[in-house]
This record gives C-alpha cells, structure tokens and sequence, in this order.
C-alpha cells in the first residue's frame, strides 16, 4: 500500500531556525518578505541555505523563487570561468536547468504513455505532479520536482494498462509490496521516471472523503497530439494533494511539517478564487475533516504568506495543532524519529492495516499475516535496517 512507501519520509529537523525563516520568506507567496528575504540574503552562506533547501526537497522552488524576485547574487563580469563555474548564481542556475531537463524528458514520457494507454483505450488521470507537467498551473509548477509519474486507471483497466505498457518495454519492481491503492511501480530502460498506476486515488485511510469515484466525476478531459487524459480542476487538485499528505501518510497526526507539498499547497492556493475554497471547505466539513483543512491553511499563512481563505474557517483547535507542528519540527531529531517509528509502526501493523494490506477480513488476520509482513520487511530492508530505523534511508518523492 501507498504508505509502505510514504511513510519512510520524515523531514530533517530545523536546527537553524533563522535559515528555516530566511528559507520560507524566500518561498512565500507574499512580496511582502522580499526586502527582508534581500538583506538577510547579503551576509548569509549560501551553501547553507542550498543545503537546507535540497533536505527539505524544495531546491528547485528556492532557486525559482530566487529568480522571480532577483535576489540570485549578481556574477561579476570578468570573472575567471573556473571561479564564475563555483560562484552560487551559477551553481544554482545550472542545478534549475538539470531540473528543467529532467521534467522536459519526463513531459515526453508522461505524453507517450498516455498514447500507449489510449490505443488500449484507457484514458488516465493524472495525479500529484504529474497533472503539472501537462496542464501546469502558474508559472510556479516548473518548479514541482517529482520521482515517479502517478496515473490513476480504473480497476477494471488496470490489467490491460500493465500489458500495453509491458508491450512498450515496461518492466515491474519486483520488490514492490503488497498495495491497495496502486500496482508495482514500472520502468522502461532510458526513462526518466517510474510510472505508478493507481487503481485508487487515495489509500484506504483517506479514501472515504475522497473517493476514487469522486475524482473521476469531477475530472475534467484534456487533449495533446499524443491522446487525451483527466485532470482535477485546480482546487480539487490541491485537496487531493492535502489528503495524500496529511491523512495518507498521517502527517497530521504525526505533527510533520513537511515543506515541500505545503509550498505546493500556498502557491496553488495562492491561484484558487474564493468559490474553489469554498467548495473543498463545504466537502472537509461534511466528511468531518475541517481542522486538518485548517491546520494546512494556518501553516502556510505563517510560513509561507498564505492570504487566510475566507470561507475556511480556522478553529481554535486547528490553529494550535498547526503551530505545534511548526514548533515540533524544532525538537531534537531523535525525539521526533522516535515518535514517527512508534506511530509507524502502530499504524502499519495494526489489524486494520493488516487486512487491507494482505486483502483478508479483519477478523482473518493472524501470527502468520504478522509474520508474512515481517518477512516482507526484511527483505525489503536488507543490509539496511539501521539506516531505516535512524532515517538516513528517507527520500522525498
């Protein structure tokens, strides 16, 4: 399932908190923090806050950002081309084009795919980053990096999406494991990406205030020269995105701050009028879900500029989970990996989780389901249990 994967991420801790601040008026929607972002910039170390920005995944946001307010240092003219090769403007700017290249190559990807699965008569919905790469938002989504291509297809399409890709060169992970929500990831030899066919938009702790049948019914059908496909009008979009993350992966409970998808969050929601926060305000109030709307909205106000959405309304409650999660991103490193193993490890093998992962009835869950998992686990983690248990094998994605 979807959080076998997910839930190995837990963002680094903010041991400079000063950087972290720097870093997020960088990142803000708002122009307001751009002076301040400009004089801070003078006498701080670059390779330091590009460090910082590659932990936290949001380097190619950082250097957008950077560009669209001009606060990249100016390259002095005559300057040597081995000493302008190290300067951190040009640094950074070839890091963005290497970014650019890869979605170019990954753009070209998603499109052939999207040709195979048509002439198998499959029209897909394109997921997370994937929707950017052919129907982008602001100008912001060039920065969206992503590792894998998300798609999701109807479950009775899914055997044929496998074959008609297999036919294109195709191959499966064979150490994926056991999924609800999408199929083993598959990868084609001079391709940048892996694709994952989703059969479910969501995983199952999500999936009852969004359902896949939701998101096909409010999809909308999109064309380029290669074939047609489906995409979520923009707030939804974002709503999914905010379910992956804060109910899927538990960063809600779990009290992460996860900086990457909440800049995703702000600048998407920057963009959205305030009949789209209505919609997905009404739709988290009737699934009971509004504080964990809420909760996103309070972080990216604080950290990110955010304009508060008038027709979401922040509880009391909600305001305080979501600066105690800022405030819990400060604490040291070993009591945040141990609340997030303890609470992983709760959730993985609870029995609830158990079923759906194996498929069986609650009831059937036995020693040996546990035991099955565990076998699971080792082999998936072999030679690299140590390095799980302490982070050091977490990965943005």
């Amino acid at each position: 399932m979807k959080e076998s994967a997910a839930l190995e991420l837990l963002p680094p801790a903010i041991s400079d908190p000063g950087l972290f601040k720097l870093l997020t008026d960088a990142l803000s929607v708002s122009a307001d923090t751009a002076e301040n972002a400009r004089l801070r910039l003078m006498g701080v170390s670059w390779q330091a806050l590009v460090d910082l920005a590659q932990a936290q995944g949001v380097l190619p946001p950082l250097v957008w950002a950077l560009r669209r307010r001009a606060l990249l240092l100016p390259v002095p003219e005559g300057l040597a081309h081995a000493d302008a090769a190290g300067h951190p403007t040009v640094q950074l700017e070839t890091s963005y084009q290497r970014h650019l290249e890869r979605r170019k190559r990954q753009r070209i990807q998603l499109a052939a795919v999207i040709g195979v699965l048509n002439r198998a008569n499959i029209q897909p919905c394109l997921l997370k980053g994937a929707r950017y790469l052919l129907a982008p938002a602001g100008s912001w989504s060039e920065a969206r990096d992503m590792r894998d291509l998300d798609l999701l297809v109807r479950p009775d399409d899914a055997e044929r999406a496998v074959a008609a890709l297999a036919a294109e060169g195709y191959r499966s992970d064979p150490n994926s494991g056991p999924t609800d929500q999408h199929l083993p990831e598959l990868s084609k030899d001079g391709c940048p990406s892996a694709v994952e066919l989703h059969i479910e938009a969501l995983a199952f702790s999500a999936r009852a205030v969004l359902p896949a049948d939701e998101v096909w019914r409010r999809g909308v059908r999109l064309s380029i020269s290669q074939g047609s496909f489906v995409v979520l009008p923009d707030e939804w979009h974002l709503l999914l995105g905010l379910l992956h993350h804060q109910i899927s992966d538990r960063d809600h409970v779990r009290h992460v701050l996860a900086l990457k998808p909440l800049w995703e969050f702000t600048m998407l929601g920057s963009e959205l009028p305030d009949q789209g926060w209505h919609f997905i305000g009404a739709h988290m109030a009737e699934a009971g879900q509004s504080d964990v709307l809420a909760d996103w909205v309070v972080q990216a106000t604080e950290l990110l500029g955010l304009r508060h959405p008038p027709r979401v309304e922040i509880s009391p409650a909600a305001r305080a989970h979501a600066l105690a999660t800022i405030a819990a991103a400060r604490a040291p490193t070993w009591l945040r990996r141990a609340r997030f193993l303890l609470d992983q490890l709760g959730f993985g093998f609870s029995r609830k989780t158990m079923a759906v992962r194996y498929g069986v009835d609650a009831d059937a869950v036995s020693v040996s389901t546990y035991g099955r998992h565990l076998q699971f686990l080792l082999q998936r983690y072999r030679g690299r249990v140590w390095q799980r248990l302490t982070g050091r094998g977490d990965r943005l994605s």
